[in-house]
């Protein structure tokens, strides 16, 4: 009996073991299944951590009195969550297109978009469309889009700030323009850049995109974008918030030394005088000029034409664009000021004049006669007579100055040039690309010609292999033929080498001829018009010449000053005050009485300038100019200089004087004068 009841009780004690057991695992299911099934539906579909990064307002760029030159305005981003489910995805996509209608998009379209951006190794969110959102339509589609959004599963709308130009042209060549990553441009980058991130592709966007100076926290333009940890389901979803590792910065601003006023005054007169000369010669259309304050080297003014909108860049060039940009052979996308070197013509004359002046013991008061031709054939822009320096600057005698060189040297020529800027290291680092120019030397000449002699050979050499390669690979020719064919090909190829060697022996040595072409702009000459800027700026002060710059400051997106730049003397020249001098009477004798009278006939300007109608040195180009200009204001204290070159100008350096009278204006009156 006893037994019996030990049996019962350990039956009860089982049962209720087991019932407690089994309202603890209920009351858990509950707990998981209604109270928290949101939370661990989530999890259950391998939710994982990922580490995002979050947009940043990028720098804006500001001219010396502080317009805004670039900036960025808010802009709807419309993406596809290309990871949601197929049926989210479907519907998405049709009813996004009826949506973007308006703006002419339809679902191939947004196929499109998506195939492009997986090729580009871009997946799950992909960028659609960027719409102003401070626009009228812009504003009505988003709304509208928040008002389907349910029929939009797998779209999202984000505000993010994007790159505007308000002055849209307006010295776009230098400000640059933003566009997507590159490959190349990511590759090694992926600390600082996403693919999908956009990036500075030229001028001041490019070069101050992230800018490290030593002593200074600068974060340049592009800013510091924060980071945010976010909780992502198996789809890729951001589906909570977790926190925020580290805020966003926003970019630097810049200020240019550029006054836009000035700036609007350079490039109206300078396209006035390019349609002049596209009137009268097809081959014209391009031009560059630049001003400088004298006294620190800040950039006032420059323009490279013809015109580059940076706004054209901001979705992708259209295929007008394309081929204007792209296809031009004008080439806007080439900054003419920094980028490309010309013949300096007759402006190069100061510095055979000052070479003589201060290397070779000849005076003001040297006396050339001149017949209209030099001894080596080298016409004179007229018949002059006796003539001495300051009347040889006024008329542009080539004959005084090729006399006046021939005593002097190419040594001595080349080394003034070099204290002026010419042909050297301009110092200039506020933007990419900056040619040095190309100045004429005994030994540059001889490296030029080898230069040239071994390029074509490489070039026929390499057609020769081409054609033999040819010639073996037709089986329609007898072994016997193709022998022949080649021995005529070697034949051939050996007398072609053969003519560009006795070229670089006839041509490699320096004759007195070279030094005559290069007294006057001439021969291997070239410089670009930033050189030319900085020289004629050397000159007008007295013989400093100044690192040139197009940044002012950097500040912080709070208005705080970071970095301010200071002049910075490059070197100073060996000629005296009083040689200097000499020239310079010569320079405001060509705007009184010389060559340049009748552009500046009945104004009130003080200047003084050299005009120059330089050979343009191009393949098929014969007797046809350029017309270039170099000159100072004013002439008793000089403030501001300027160079320009107007490429196959109409009426030769006339029409390069005309920009620089519209400059030196504008500057004048700009300060009440």
């Amino acid at each position: 009996m006893s037994q019996k009841k030990s049996a019962h009780a350990n039956i009860y004690t089982y049962l209720f073991l087991f019932l407690a057991i089994f309202l603890v695992l209920a009351s858990r299911l509950f707990y998981l299944q209604i109270i928290s099934w949101e939370k661990y539906q989530t999890q259950s579909a391998s939710n994982s951590l990922r580490l995002i990064n979050l947009p940043t307002k990028r720098g804006d760029i500001l001219d010396s009195n502080g317009e805004i030159l670039a900036t960025s305005v808010p802009i709807a981003v419309i993406s596809i969550d290309t990871n949601a489910k197929t049926s989210d995805k479907e519907i998405t996509i049709h009813n996004l297109a009826s949506l973007l209608k308006p703006l002419s998009y339809d679902e191939n379209k947004i196929l499109e978009t998506i195939e492009d951006a997986n090729k580009k190794g871009i997946y799950g969110n992909i960028e659609i469309i960027k719409i102003p959102y401070d626009k009228s339509q812009g504003l009505e589609i988003i709304g509208k889009f928040y008002e389907r959004a349910k029929y939009l599963p797998s779209a999202t709308v984000n505000i993010i700030p994007t790159r505007h130009y308000p002055l849209g042209s307006v010295l776009g060549n230098t400000i640059g323009y933003v566009g997507s990553i590159s490959q190349e441009e990511y590759v090694g980058n992926e600390d600082i850049y996403t693919l999908t991130d956009t990036v500075g592709k030229l001028g001041i966007e490019r070069s101050m995109e992230i800018y490290n100076k030593e002593g200074y926290s600068i974060t340049g333009l592009m800013g510091t974008k924060g980071t945010q940890a976010v909780e992502v389901n198996s789809q890729g979803k951001a589906i909570n918030v977790k926190s925020s590792e580290n805020t966003s910065v926003p970019g630097d601003n810049v200020n240019l030394t550029i006054d836009i006023r000035l700036q609007v005054a350079l490039e109206k007169e300078l396209d006035r005088q390019i349609n002049i000369s596209k009137a009268a010669n097809s081959k014209a259309g391009s031009g560059a000029a630049i001003a400088f304050n004298v006294n620190t080297g800040e950039i006032l003014a420059m323009s490279s034409k013809p015109d580059l909108n940076p706004n054209d860049f901001l979705d992708g060039l259209s295929d007008e664009k394309i081929k204007y940009y792209l296809e031009n052979d004008q080439s806007p996308m080439l900054n003419k000021v920094i980028n490309v070197a010309y013949p300096p013509g007759s402006t190069f004359k100061m510095i055979t004049a000052l070479s003589g002046l201060h290397y070779s013991g000849l005076t003001a008061d040297y006396t050339e006669t001149c017949t209209g031709i030099w001894r080596n054939n080298i016409p004179c822009t007229g018949i002059h007579g006796k003539i001495k320096l300051s009347r040889a600057l006024e008329v542009s005698c080539n004959s005084y100055f090729q006399s006046f060189a021939e005593q002097t040297g190419i040594d001595n020529i080349s080394k003034t040039a070099m204290q002026f800027g010419l042909g050297v290291d301009t110092g200039f680092t506020d933007l990419k690309g900056v040619t040095k120019g190309f100045l004429p030397t005994v030994d540059a000449k001889a490296d030029y010609e080898k230069n040239y002699r071994d390029g074509m050979v490489k070039k026929i050499t390499e057609q020769t292999l081409k054609d033999i390669v040819e010639i073996n690979q037709d089986n329609s020719l007898t072994a016997s033929f193709k022998k022949e064919q080649i021995e005529i090909l070697e034949q051939e190829k050996d007398i072609a080498i053969a003519k560009y060697d006795r070229y670089y022996q006839e041509n490699k040595d320096w004759y007195i001829h070279d030094t005559d072409l290069v007294s006057i702009g001439q021969g291997l000459n070239n410089y670009s018009v930033l050189q030319l800027g900085e020289y004629i700026s050397a000159l007008a002060n007295g013989g400093t010449r100044y690192k040139p710059t197009l940044i002012k400051s950097v500040s912080s997106d709070d208005g705080k000053n970071i970095y301010t730049v200071k002049p910075i003397i490059l070197n100073k020249v060996e000629m005296t005050e009083e040689e200097i001098n000499e020239v310079k009477i010569g320079m405001k004798q060509v705007i009184t009485k010389g060559t340049a009278r009748r552009v500046f006939s009945g104004s009130n300007l003080s200047v003084a300038a050299k005009t120059g109608t330089a050979e343009t040195g191009r393949a098929g180009d014969i007797k046809e100019y350029h017309g270039v200009f170099v000159a100072y204001a004013p002439v008793e204290k000089p403030e501001i200089a300027i160079a320009v070159v107007v490429e196959y100008a109409k009426n030769s350096s006339s029409t390069a004087a005309e920009v620089a009278k519209a400059v030196f204006s504008k500057y004048f009156s700009l300060k009440g004068n």
